[in-house]
């Protein structure tokens, strides 16, 4: 389990105050009438074997219940399809066939508003044709270039797929693109064994482990990073060659990173895609000057969660210094935003 530190030191300390007061400020601000919401597709691949549904099934379940219970996500907001209606009928709403996949994300983009966000988790095996990865469903499977059309229903909003299963990283560069972030459990689609990255990456989501600063959010890099590490984990455990490697692409290259962070190739995009019920709703406004101020305090948040992401692999002190200069840069671009929204210096 990877586990937070909480000691401070010194002017890090200091910083943290001046910046936290900044914070708190900013999240009393008056809300703007333009509200960020998150729609999620989870969709449950053939399972294979009845040990393969059930867990699929539970995972499925247990990420529903996450996203509606602990991040506050309206529960039609949540579509989940599956092989078997079945096995959890209290939250899938219809077979995950091509058909319905393709019917369910035209739905939601007919709900989404512009700058609304879209997670898409794909849980199940994979196959590949060459370098093409395929999703396996009830029916015909499911194409990365099949995916990737689907996914032009969705022009401006930030869309997010997962694909927690093997193969997937035939996927990876089908469907990479601007405002795309796109995760794989395998780096290549030849990377064909069944994943251990599904039940940690559902972790992620619906514990504590991955939310280093305990702060109530959990962002998809936090949850990459979390997985990647608990998959490498259990594979040293039982003593077993790893054979599942996780990639990251938000930058729209189409390569996948494996030490994805805020400040790396991949990660800020995904470091500000964050769930939880204290995610700060996104601001609109008409003023390009203040527009430009918030979207500078977005990328600084981001890259404090790739600074807390990868604290396990720094020093106490070389941590502390760079969480210092970022909570400091924080602050102060909280205190421009606030002289521009008119609240003075």
């Amino acid at each position: 389990m990877i586990r937070a530190r909480t000691h401070r030191t010194g002017s890090a300390g200091a910083a943290c105050l001046m910046a936290g007061t900044a914070m708190l400020a900013f999240l009393g601000a008056p809300r703007f009438a333009a509200a960020q919401e998150t729609h999620v597709l989870v969709v449950v691949g053939l399972g294979g074997t009845d040990a393969y549904r059930q867990s699929f099934a539970g995972y499925a379940t247990e990420l529903r219940t996450a996203l509606t219970e602990r991040d506050g996500i309206p529960t039609d907001h949540v579509t989940v399809l599956a092989e078997r209606v079945d096995l959890a009928p209290e939250v899938v709403q219809d077979r995950s066939t091509k058909e319905n996949v393709v019917r369910a994300m035209g739905e939601i983009a007919a709900r989404a508003a512009p700058a609304d966000r879209v997670l898409i988790v794909l849980i199940g095996h994979g196959t590949a044709q060459g370098d093409e990865g395929q999703f396996n469903l009830p029916g015909p499977d499911l194409s990365a270039d099949e995916l990737a059309a689907a996914l032009a229903a969705f022009p401006t909003q930030m869309v997010a797929v997962v694909l927690t299963g093997s193969s997937g990283g035939g996927f990876v560069a089908p469907l990479s693109g601007p405002n795309r972030i796109v995760i794989s459990a395998t780096r290549t689609a030849r990377e064909r064994n069944a994943t251990e990255f599904p039940r940690y990456f559902v972790d992620a989501i619906a514990g504590d482990g991955a939310d280093m600063d305990k702060d109530g959010l959990t962002s998809l890099l936090e949850a990459f990073v979390y997985a990647r590490a608990e998959v490498a984990r259990h594979y040293e455990e039982e003593n077993e060659l790893l054979v599942e490697h996780a990639v990251l692409d938000d930058n729209g290259d189409g390569e996948g990173s494996p030490d994805a962070s805020a400040t790396a190739v991949d990660g800020r995009l995904a470091a500000g895609f964050r769930l939880g019920r204290t995610a700060v709703a996104a601001q609109a406004t008409d003023d390009p000057a203040l527009a430009k101020l918030y979207e500078e305090r977005r990328e600084i948040l981001g890259r404090i969660d790739g600074l807390r992401a990868s604290r396990d692999a720094m020093t106490e002190e070389r941590y502390d210094e760079a969480l210092e200069a970022l909570l400091v840069e924080l602050a102060l671009k909280n205190r421009e935003i606030k002289a521009r929204e008119g609240g003075g210096s």
